[in-house]
């Protein structure tokens, strides 16, 4: 036994020794000292950390054999300005250090571009020495510290690969992200990580969208922004709504689309067929759900940011989308190394649908005979259900202008001009009715913006811009009746609405790094605000409104960032209408808490003001239309809502989970209707609420991605009702199914949407007067890549409403009287089965 133990030590002995007899050895005789260490790594499986470009200015002549890796690298650094840290079983190879003479704070600003275009990546999350921060609009931050005089950066944006390097401190830094796809062109960069997940519960009600993975989803090429939209969570699907967003249970109009920095206020997109942005202008989409800081204000529900695209710079560029639908394309000059121009333009082939291509459904309970049109039972009143496939037809255009300076500076003007035509005639007889009614829908958008950006000399940031939006929406409507033997005239009505909304703005922006957890952020604007509204129905005037509101505003908060990640947001937002005189106050506060690595909690509460806004107007037939008011604060009082958002998130290297939940009190909300009996309208005040919560879960694996959202939510008002009663927007349930296979040169894509439906009230006043059909729609795509060296494209085709579902649009639809015992409801038919053939050429 002695013996045993005898042999054990010694063969631990000459383990031992020689592990600690190795040898590292290095031949070099004017090397680039960034390959000596790659060697190095390579053959010794060293762990290093080191700025490439800047080892790779100096060459080094060591050759020997050396006992530890600290004379090592003591050896190949004795010559040159750097020297090495060990931390843990990493070596980080480290620019000198100058001893300040006294204490001093260290600073770092930079501005982040994309390798190819060098296009500003904007809201790019930046983590420094376990600090956090974001870009702003040009890509650009500043980060101070009194104790740090060495910066481990790591940069992510969406859709592109992670940068992490090490810095010494110094004003503007370029960091240069490698997106994934070019264009229409893949890249594979060897070692690095894409940032290619959503970014859900990086801060309380905030999502970043992968604009990138948009061409794979089934839908229009027209309308990818939205069809990306819609599949997240707390964004409505069901109901189609488009361009009137509905998140977190807000009524229409409460939320906002910017682009550029000026509103789109919507067209009328019917059947999902084009957004009212074009997609291939857009570089960057930020959802803010609720909840969110200081800088945002204007609505009282979510706000849609959209980034619009440079242009290139470097070389000339065309792309083009077409399908059955559309045509679109985009051209990019660029005027010097930093000036470019762009030009896009979307235009319909021809009217989309054909007037004549009406469908009458509905289940007969009391049938009158006769043919076509067949009245249907219901409690007393028989009805007529029509689904209508009107006319549509679109064009838009959109032109900007940019330039950037050496130091970071952007200027930009950026201008977008659109307009739709959406009808429909309707003539049909049998033996009893001979019924004819005619409506047409004309909108014109128009937006502009002038931005300037400035990076001063220590890397603090300014901007002003410049804006207008408008909107001119214009609704006209005939019906005749004849009804019996003779054909007499039993009833007639003509309407005509003309609702105009503009803004006209100037807003100023400022970032200051006080110091390195102290980052104050201020601005101001003053606010022009012009609505005209007339609508009247059979030469009576309903209502009118010519309201031009001017207001001065000012924000001012403090973001904190400590330790840890930890990011903290406390603010002020201030409104002062010049009409009522009166200072509205808006306190905003936000937490993001990792707790560890993987697991963050976050959390945020303010209130939020509205000064222009939808009112509801009912007609003496229960049928709602959505028209713009300004808020005089009698009449029509200003919206104030309250917002408590609360959420965990857990992040994994290829898994996302998200839960969040929410909380939304309203106040001011104002109903015009018209009185059945008398035809008097009158306006009546009213608040609500909407809470919920928000799950999604995110998969990606070899290429793959699929995800899972559901939301559970409930939405109230209170106007006649002493209670609560469910507003027109409320859907207790809905479940969104994606996913993205690729199997190269092919994706694969394909979606499925549940929502257990809105309430259909026949009576405004009476909360249990309401159907409450239920929304599915199931879509698929398959995409094929194809290139060669002068020409890159895809060619992509869709299914929309696979299993030709019926639904019904949200607030789509009409109710005519036929007699005093039946009455026609003609719905406007959401998307039904559509095939769809696009193609996709980038030049």
């Amino acid at each position: 036994m002695k013996r045993k133990i005898v042999v054990v030590i010694f063969i631990l002995a000459a383990f031992v020794t020689s592990a600690s007899g190795q040898k590292y050895k290095v031949n070099a005789q004017n090397t680039a000292l960034n390959q000596v260490l790659i060697g190095l790594r390579d053959k010794y499986n060293f762990h290093l950390s080191f700025n490439d470009n800047a080892l790779a200015q100096y060459q080094v002549s060591v050759s020997g054999s050396f006992d530890t890796p600290e004379e090592l690298f003591g050896a190949l650094l004795k010559s040159i300005p750097f020297n090495y840290r060990k931390r843990g079983n990493v070596f980080l190879i480290l620019p000198e250090e100058k001893k300040p003479g006294a204490p001093k704070a260290f600073s770092l600003s930079g501005q982040v571009l994309e390798a190819i275009t060098h296009e500003p990546l904007p809201y790019s999350n930046v983590l420094i020495n376990d600090q956090g921060l974001a870009t702003d609009l040009k890509g650009s931050f500043r980060y101070i510290s009194s104790t740090d005089s060495i910066f481990h950066i790591r940069i992510s944006h969406l859709g592109h690969y992670i940068l992490d390097t090490i810095c010494v401190p110094g004003n503007n830094y370029r960091f240069i992200l490698t997106p994934s796809s070019i264009g229409l062109k893949e890249i594979v960069v060897a070692n690095k990580v894409v940032e290619k997940a959503t970014q859900i519960g990086d801060a309380p009600g905030v999502m970043r969208l992968n604009h990138q993975i948009v061409q794979f989803l089934p839908g229009n090429d027209d309308n990818s922004v939205f069809n990306l939209l819609r599949l997240q969570p707390g964004v409505l699907a069901a109901g189609e709504q488009s361009n009137g967003l509905i998140i977190w249970g807000s009524y229409e109009g409460n939320s906002q689309v910017l682009f550029d920095g000026f509103t789109l206020w919507g067209l009328k997109n019917f059947n999902d067929n084009i957004s009212a942005v074009n997609p291939l202008v857009v570089k960057d989409v930020q959802v803010l759900k609720g909840g969110y800081d200081a800088r945002y204000g204007e609505r009282v529900g979510g706000i849609i940011n959209i980034a619009g695209k440079n242009g290139s710079t470097y070389k000339p560029g065309l792309n083009l989308a077409l399908n059955n639908v559309t045509a679109n394309g985009m051209l990019e000059v660029p005027l010097s190394k930093k000036s470019s121009i762009l030009l896009a333009f979307r235009q319909t082939y021809y009217n989309l649908y054909n007037t004549d291509d009406v469908v009458y459904t509905g289940t007969t309970t009391a049938p009158t005979g006769g043919q076509g049109m067949e009245p249907v039972g219901g409690q007393g009143q028989n009805s007529i259900n029509v689904n209508i496939r009107p006319d549509y037809t679109f064009h838009d255009a959109n032109i900007r202008f940019s330039t950037r300076s050496d130091g970071g500076d952007l200027f930009y003007v950026s201008l977008l001009g659109g307009e739709d035509q959406f009808k429909y005639t309707l003539n049909q007889a049998n033996t009893q009715l001979d019924i004819s009614k005619s409506t047409q829908e004309d909108n014109r958008q128009l937006g502009g913006a002038i931005y300037y950006g400035k990076n001063w000399n220590k890397g603090n940031t300014s901007s002003m811009t410049i804006e207008y939006s408008s909107l001119d929406n214009n609704v006209r409507s005939d019906y005749q009746n004849r009804f019996g033997k003779g054909r007499g005239l039993a009833s007639w009505s003509n309407s005509n609405t003309d609702n105009q909304v503009s803004q006209f703005s100037f807003k100023n922006t400022n970032r200051f790094a006080v110091s390195k957890q102290h980052t104050m952020e201020t601005g101001f604007g003053l606010i022009a605000d012009q609505v005209k509204l007339v609508n009247d129905t059979t030469q009576i005037n309903l209502s009118s409104q010519k309201a031009d509101l001017q207001r001065l505003n000012f924000y001012a908060q403090d973001h904190i960032a400590l330790p840890g990640n930890i990011q903290l947001k406390g603010g002020f937002r201030f409104d002062l209408p010049f009409e009522q005189q009166k200072l509205f106050i808006q306190p905003r506060i936000s937490a993001s808490i990792p707790v560890n690595q993987s697991v963050k909690f976050n959390a945020a509460w303010g209130i939020f003001n509205q000064f222009i806004s939808k009112s509801t107007v009912i007609d003496a037939l229960g049928n709602y239309q959505y028209l713009w008011f300004g808020s005089d604060g009698t009449d029509v009082p200003v919206l104030k809502a309250t917002h408590y958002v609360s959420g965990w998130s857990l992040h994994g290297k290829s898994f996302l989970a998200s839960l969040e939940g929410y909380y939304k009190n309203i106040e001011g909300l104002t109903q015009f209707r018209t009185d059945p009996e008398t035809g008097v309208q009158t306006h009546i005040h009213g608040k609500g609420r909407s809470y919920g919560i928000d799950l999604f879960l995110k998969k990606d694996f070899h290429g793959h991605s699929i995800w899972l959202s559901y939301s559970l939510g409930k939405a109230e008002e209170k106007f006649l009702t002493t209670e609560y009663q469910r507003a027109p927007q409320d859907q207790r349930h809905e479940l969104k199914l994606a996913g993205i296979i690729h199997l190269k040169p092919f994706y694969l894509s394909a979606n499925y949407i549940y929502g257990s439906g809105f309430p259909l009230y026949t009576d405004p006043t009476d909360p249990g007067s309401y159907t409450e059909p239920d929304y599915q729609r199931t879509d698929v795509s398959v995409t094929y890549r194809f290139s060669s060296s002068k020409i890159r494209g895809e060619l992509a085709f869709s299914i929309l409403n696979l299993f030709n579902n019926y639904n019904i649009k949200y607030s789509s639809f009409e109710t005519v009287p036929l007699d005093d015992t039946s009455t026609l409801k003609i719905n406007t038919e959401s998307v039904p089965f559509s095939p769809r053939l696009s193609v996709r050429l980038a030049l």
